[in-house]
């Protein structure tokens, strides 16, 4: 396909004199005790970085642009197990691709704050350099606590004597080691473990939450051989938590590779969360907060709290009429100025190489990209974020009709006095109430297609919840009275579990359809 072997494969390619920025940034930015606990970043930590919206362009062109950019193997093994964008409520992430050299830690956390590997080691010699020059018996005793309680230790009563401890962490430091292994067929650095990704999580002061399977499965089969402790939440414990930075650094493990799981900047009305569960064997089950000492361990949910920007989000139970709320960690929108921002420098470059791509493409196919172009720049381009100004109206106004919606534009422009009541909606105000257009019509939620529908049991339907409880959505809510959920574009006004009721009750009207909430908490 045109176009294919031109996207450069990495966000770095596309201006290397801001990702030789970034390098120069990055050591000068860092601070070593005695003013710290531990070796730690002033500002860059802080970073994040935010794709851009994929539904401007034609299916065939963004298929090359996920195989560009887009670790799709993990992508699909990690939604197979139901581990990422198994809750239709908060924005799809997706798995940058990632050098798999034995520092893919270190390069999936810099790609998840700058855009860039950590090819010049900064990460990793930074984590070198601590564990040899402060004093770690804090995450040493974290980690021997840890061990203790890791299945391997308790279904072999394996025993360890100081002697044992002592060269175990001798050799978990050894391990981080910046220096190029010299063993023959194997990868150029020592792969790491989860007590260096909780220091890592210290020296960012932030927390970094990994989504992972908790079983090594065979490449062939499929099947289980070895538990696989990795997932989960890293908090930096070490630092109080107003000394951090709360929006956490989200990560994938799969097959023994870690990659950045970012978000995409898209105009529907998804929450840009993650959700601080699992979803699996009929239950919600919590992340695993890793590393706790035992008195953390009976605050756990109030340390979330602290160190998390924790919501709760609503959720389709697995038993039909009951509804969950999880909790989600959100999630920071892409932040990097402009001088070293490379997903602005990326993005102008598929543009360029989409208009190339488009002249060599047949008419048929570039009349559907027009009129899909054409579609979203009416539907959701010209919304605003504001509300429109007629008092009571959930809709919002867009660059044409503002300071009112579509329809009370037009009302008033036709001297026509109050709102209709009427059962039927038209199409551009739900758009404008953020419903986008037909979900699935154009590409998936949040612009990328993944191989294979989740089967049920699903998270809620694919629309955003209520206005009253996120203040950031563009929902509209459901017209049955303390619905949580909102409205679906072809339901009249009801969101699905409620017209689905409705279906199987004829003589049901919606106001008597009921929900019974359990609340789980992660």
């Amino acid at each position: 396909m045109a176009g294919q072997n031109i996207l450069p494969q990495a966000l770095y390619q596309s201006n290397m004199l801001k990702a030789m920025k970034i390098r120069e940034r990055t050591p000068e930015d860092l601070v070593k005790p005695p003013s710290g606990i531990i070796h730690h970043f002033r500002t860059m930590h802080r970073y994040t970085i935010e794709m851009f919206r994929m539904c401007q362009f034609c299916p065939q062109f963004r298929e090359t642009l996920q195989k560009s950019l887009t670790d799709q193997a993990t992508q699909t093994s990690l939604e197979r197990q139901r581990k990422l964008n198994w809750c239709r409520e908060v924005r799809r992430l997706v798995p940058l691709k990632t050098n798999g050299d034995g520092n893919c830690l270190m390069h999936a956390a810099s790609q998840y704050m700058w855009g860039i590997e950590d090819i010049d080691l900064v990460l990793r010699k930074t984590l070198f350099s601590a564990l040899r020059e402060i004093d770690t018996r804090n995450f040493k005793l974290r980690w021997q606590r840890e061990a203790v309680k890791s299945q391997e230790f308790v279904e072999t009563g394996l025993h360890y004597d100081t002697r044992n401890w002592e060269e175990e962490w001798e050799y978990l430091i050894e391990m981080t080691s910046p220096e190029i292994s010299g063993a023959r067929n194997r990868l150029p650095y020592n792969a790491l473990e989860e007590i260096h990704i909780f220091i890592l999580a210290n020296i960012l002061r932030r927390p970094i939450i990994v989504l992972a399977d908790k079983v090594v499965r065979s490449l062939e089969s499929g099947s289980s051989f070895a538990p696989l402790n990795v997932g989960g939440v890293y908090l930096p414990l070490l630092w109080p938590a107003e000394e951090c930075y709360r929006y956490p650094i989200v990560l994938g493990y799969d097959n023994m590779h870690f990659t950045p799981l970012v978000t995409l900047k898209d105009s529907g009305p998804e929450i840009r969360a993650v959700p601080l569960v699992t979803s699996e064997q009929g239950r919600f089950e919590d992340l695993n907060v890793h590393f706790l000492t035992d008195a953390e361990e009976r605050e756990k949910e109030q340390l979330l709290k602290e160190y998390l920007i924790v919501i709760e989000i609503p959720v389709q139970g697995w038993d039909h009429g009951t509804t969950h709320l999880i909790n989600a960690a959100k999630l920071d929108e892409g932040n990097l100025p402009k001088e070293i921002n490379l997903v602005e420098d990326y993005f102008q470059l598929v543009q360029h190489e989409y208009k190339k791509w488009q002249e060599n493409v047949e008419p048929g196919r570039r009349e559907t990209c027009s009129r899909n172009r054409q579609e979203l720049s009416l539907s959701q381009l010209s919304l605003l974020q504001m509300k429109c100004e007629t008092p009571n109206c959930p809709f919002y106004m867009s660059v044409n009709t503002q300071p009112y919606c579509h329809e009370c534009f037009e009302q008033r422009s036709q001297g026509n006095k109050g709102r209709k009541q009427s059962s039927k909606v038209a199409p551009e105000k739900l758009k404008a109430a953020g419903s986008g257009p037909s979900r699935g019509d154009i590409c998936e939620p949040g612009g990328w297609t993944s191989e294979g529908p989740v089967t049920e049991p699903r998270s809620a339907p694919p629309t955003a919840p209520s206005l009253f409880l996120y203040s950031e959505t563009t929902a509209m809510k459901c017209r049955t009275p303390d619905c949580p959920f909102t409205l679906n574009v072809h339901h009249n006004g009801l969101c699905e579990r409620c017209y689905n009721s409705r279906q199987l009750s004829p003589s049901t009207k919606p106001h008597t359809a009921t929900h019974s909430v359990s609340h789980q908490r992660a």
